[in-house]
């Protein structure tokens, strides 16, 4: 058989007697020209069988670094034939070597090993099992040769040689970073080189893998030996110092870096280096180090990274990296890197393997006090901020005592209050005016204090520049205290307190009197109506993104305080407070505690009708005829496809994925791919240096999963979206950390696909992130590419939530498409207001058919759903783009009906206008329409109605101005009026 990319390695130059048997002295480890079934696993050994034997005899050193690999089923076949052998008889199996003994073998000739068979799993979101252990050999057979796992002379058995070990591909291989050396092996080499630790300087083609065994690539060199790398002028170049814990645990391991020079003095200075390891820079921008301890037997990579000037004088550079720890020393690594006469023009970020992107971890792309292109520069009036429309003015205390949005005067009854209870009284705080501290285009700071016998309180606030404002307060206790409560109070003006979101409700109308506690740490909540309107997010706690139940971080402490905390909706005849409290506690003097909340003024931005009518989305990569010929023009290229197979990594197939960028822009359409953040592509270039980070990026956790990731990363992981792509190949994602430089990677990434991909922007499925990166990913698509769209969608099971946990991010989106998780059938209006069509906040939505095939009653909201054509025809013959919407939860409809279950919502232009009636009703519903005709522009004796064909929705017909109208159950009508 040809194999290619044979890789030949000499694992053992001396023969020793290890366990009573004399190990061969060479393994070639190689992938074949086609990768066999995948249900035969990922790896095999080949075996050279000379004559046909009743049994036959193997015991050779696999070198594994997976667990278990006793629980695994063995497999052997004949090479040529399938034919499986009936009997295997193990007699030794571990980590290092397998000893069996199988048979009859009929024939000579080249037999087959699988022993990491498993049951792949063909659809998504879960893996396959490994096979279990195969049945026991035949037991008159295991007596004619006289078998036992504690016999070592072996009665009429042949033995046969393995000379070769095989992955189904390169990307199974666990050559050469994998193969792991014997304990015997190791023991050899320590006593050979006695240092505290020892160094293995790697190239970034050879990633370090394994963090707790040696491989035996490092066993057959000596450690320290000099580092030799080549780059280009303009690269940024990587490579590895590997550092092993031989003889202690070493504490506090850093790097330091020496000029590099060339013969004729040229230099490359030592800050052109940088250890992505020991330092770094976070989301924020804010540069960090990192203290690194390594326990003994384990292995720290070191990531280096070098920039490399584009003007760098051609030749070979010659320094030292110093090694240092605090309780063992140091060592000196000499480092020569050639230059080549060779410019590359993007640093080595085109192919993944050069691992530049690194430096992507420490970027600080997008990190502005600049407004977005939606929003103005923030103004200062006094105590007024004004905010592109949304106008706070601010009390002594520094809360909001007045919140005014383009279409409320002020949602506020009485200025907002944070309170201190005591005694059954409000303690009595006397603040200092307020001060203000800054003043940005993007945001404006300001703080005050105030003071008691009792306490002392400090609040320092900012508002930015898309009406959010997030307040500190810190309350420091004079004296030993008993404290009732400590409380942040929202007093609405009733007529605004129409619906509410959060506190562990439902979507919907605003109840009258309300309480909850931290139901599965949910900490948030909305009141308002699509006038105006304020979320509230406690906040104080490690993770403030919208994934809470994939997450499930701890609640704030102080928000918190041991289950005493919680919220609270009470109203009257005109006013609805909703209160956030913290509930009794003690302090003692000195003591202080801090409580961090944010507030977001609602809606964000204009709902924009026109844009949602006019950009018409088809999630996939085919859209049907029909499709295109009705104005679709906006294409999400999703993950698992040829264009982007890997999740969250799209940087793979980049010639398959610019061909199709490319080939619908000469079609006027946008497109856009899944990319976002949560978790990430076992596929990914970068995945052992990010490993080499510890936890940072790459959450732990408890492994398992697919069988790459138990046989590469084995353990200390967490598996999360799998999907089987066919021909053998799958992606296994693993979960991310929930915030870190890996946030700095995805906007340099975002940047890189508009520049050299040429995508319109992203379908973001359950972010992880929150706010301020999203607030970075929209500058760099308004500075890179404008005109960039992003829309989300979230399953409400990952986010408890979607519109309440995502409202932080909603600035800086141009739509949703919420749905999974929800069973529209069952859920009433104000649920669809709320929770689905994002007309309170601004952002419009497409409806997601997930538990529901009812794809009716959407248009109420201005919504279909994704590829609906015979929708979208009726909108141009419409002209609907044109048009104004005016809802049921206006103050003043211009169509109201008879029947509290009927909802209607009209779409008005000059001379005609389009009337959409939904019922939320389980059974058929009469119903009469109730016109306001001055309004509408129109005369009632000078117009005709009908209800329009949509194809597979509604047929068409006449209907008379005084017809009582039927409507079914959980469905909708659709007319248009129109000049006779």
């Amino acid at each position: 058989m040809n194999y290619k990319s044979i890789l030949t390695f000499l694992l053992v130059n001396l023969l020793w007697h290890y366990s009573g048997y004399t190990q061969q002295a060479e393994v070639r480890y190689s992938v074949p020209d086609e990768p066999w079934d995948e249900n035969l696993g990922n790896h095999r050994a080949i075996i050279n069988v000379e004559q046909s034997s009743d049994a036959v005899h193997i015991d050779f050193l696999w070198r594994r670094h997976d667990l278990n690999p006793e629980s695994r089923q063995f497999i052997v076949v004949n090479a040529k034939t399938g034919e499986k052998i009936r009997n295997i008889f193990r007699m030794q199996i571990n980590q290092e070597r397998c000893e069996v003994v199988f048979g009859p073998v009929n024939t000579a000739g080249t037999y087959y090993f699988y022993y990491l068979p498993y049951q792949p799993e063909l659809k998504q979101y879960s893996a396959g099992p490994y096979l279990k252990p195969e049945p026991g050999p035949d037991q008159t057979w295991v007596q004619k040769h006289k078998l036992s796992t504690a016999r070592k002379v072996l009665n009429n058995v042949m033995e046969a040689m393995v000379n070769e070990i095989q992955a189904r591909s390169a990307f199974h291989s666990f050559y050469p970073m994998e193969v792991t050396a014997t304990d015997i092996e190791v023991s050899t080499y320590l006593q050979k080189y006695r240092s505290d630790f020892l160094i293995f300087p790697e190239d970034r083609s050879y990633p370090v893998r394994m963090l707790d065994a040696l491989p035996l690539r490092w066993i057959k060199q000596s450690p320290g030996s000099i580092f030799k790398g080549i780059a280009q002028k303009n690269e940024y170049y990587t490579f590895q110092i590997a550092v092993y814990a031989a003889q202690k645990n070493l504490r506090d391991i850093k790097l330091i870096f020496s000029d590099t020079k060339d013969k004729d003095g040229n230099i490359i200075p030592a800050s052109a280096f940088t250890c992505f390891n020991t330092d770094g820079v976070d989301t924020r921008g804010k540069s960090f180090t990192k203290k690194i301890d390594l326990s003994k037997d384990g292995i720290q990579p070191l990531w280096i990274g070098v920039d490399i000037a584009a003007n760098a004088i051609p030749g070979i550079y010659e320094g030292n990296i110093s090694v240092q720890t605090q309780n063992a020393g140091q060592q000196i690594i000499p480092v020569h890197l050639q230059i080549e006469n060779k410019l590359l023009a993007d640093r080595g970020d085109g192919e993944t393997w050069r691992h530049s992107r690194l430096r992507w971890l420490n970027s600080t792309l997008g990190i502005a006090d600049q407004p977005t292109l939606d929003y103005e520069s923030l103004k200062l009036h006094n105590e007024s901020i004004v905010a592109t429309g949304k106008t706070v003015k601010l009390s002594s205390t520094g809360l909001p005592a007045l919140i005014q949005t383009p279409l409320a005067n002020n949602i506020l009854a009485t200025p907002m209050r944070f309170t201190v209870e005591v005694n059954n009284k409000l303690h009595l705080l006397k603040y200092k005016p307020l001060e203000f501290v800054e003043q940005k285009p993007g945001s404006v700071s300001w703080r005050t204090s105030s003071e008691s016998d009792s306490f002392f309180v400090e609040c320092i606030a900012k508002m930015e520049f898309d009406g959010r404002m997030h307040y500190r307060y810190k309350l420091t206790a004079k004296k030993s205290i008993y404290i009732q409560d400590i409380r942040l109070e929202i007093p609405f003006k009733k007529e605004f307190a129409t619906y509410m979101v959060g506190m562990g409700r439902m979507g919907g109308y605003t109840p009258p009197s309300h309480i909850s506690r931290w139901i599965k740490t949910e900490d948030s909540f909305w009141i308002g109506n699509t006038l105006g309107g304020v979320q509230c997010e406690l906040r104080g706690g490690q993770y403030h993104g919208p994934l809470l139940n994939l997450y499930q971080p701890n609640p704030p402490a102080s928000w918190y305080n041991g289950m005493n905390g919680g919220f609270r909706v009470d109203s009257n005849d005109s006013v609805v407070t909703a209160s956030a409290y913290s509930g009794a506690r003690d302090m003692h003097a000195g003591q202080s505690v801090e409580y961090e909340f944010a507030l977001l003024i609602t809606p964000v931005k204009p709902f924009d009708t026109k844009k949602q009518f006019f950009n018409r989305y088809y999630h996939g990569t085919f859209p049907t005829p029909e499709v295109i010929a009705n104005g679709g023009n906006v294409m999400n290229i999703h993950h698992a496809t040829e264009f982007n197979p890997y999740i969250n990594y799209p940087f793979i197939a980049q010639k398959k994925m610019k061909e199709i960028v490319e080939e619908w822009h000469k079609k006027n359409w946008k497109v856009k791919i899944y990319y976002t953040v949560r978790e990430l592509s076992n596929h990914l270039t970068e995945i052992w240096a990010l490993r080499s980070l510890g936890n940072e990026v790459l959450a732990g956790g408890r492994g398992g999963g697919y069988q790459w990731l138990q046989e590469h990363l084995v353990n200390h992981y967490t598996p999360q979206w799998y999907t089987h792509l066919g021909n053998g190949d799958a992606d296994a994602a693993i979960l991310n950390g929930s915030e870190s430089r890996w946030y700095n990677y995805y906007i340099e990434g975002l940047n890189w696909l508009m520049k050299n991909m040429d995508i319109d922007g992203l379908y973001l499925d359950d972010v992880s992130f929150d706010r301020h990166i999203i607030q970075r990913m929209r500058r760099v698509m308004e500075m890179t590419k404008p005109g960039c769209m992003i829309d989300l969608h979230s399953n409400t099971a990952f986010s408890l939530g979607s519109a309440n946990q995502n409202m932080e991010i909603f600035p800086y989106i141009d739509k949703t498409w919420f749905g999974e998780g929800f069973n529209f059938d069952l859920m009433p209006a104000d649920f669809w207001l709320t929770e689905v069509s994002g007309i309170p906040f601004g952002i419009p939505n497409d409806i997601l058919m997930h538990m529901s095939v009812n794809n009716k009653r959407g248009m109420i909201y201005a919504m279909t759903h994704r590829g609906f054509y015979p929708m979208w025809k009726l909108w141009d013959e419409f002209g609907i783009s044109d048009s104004k919407i005016v809802g049921y939860w206006d103050a003043h409809p211009l169509v109201q009906t008879n029947n509290e279950q009927i909802k209607a919502t009209s779409y008005v232009k000059s001379g005609s206008a389009l009337i959409v009636l939904g019922s939320w009703s389980n059974q058929k519903e009469k119903v009469k329409l109730q016109l306001d005709w001055k309004r509408l522009g129109l005369e009632p004796n000078k117009v005709k109605l009908r209800s329009p064909e949509i194809e597979g929705y509604q047929r068409s017909r006449k209907i008379n101005m005084s017809e009582t109208l039927t409507i079914e159950p959980k469905n909708d009508l659709i007319i248009i009026i129109s000049k006779r």
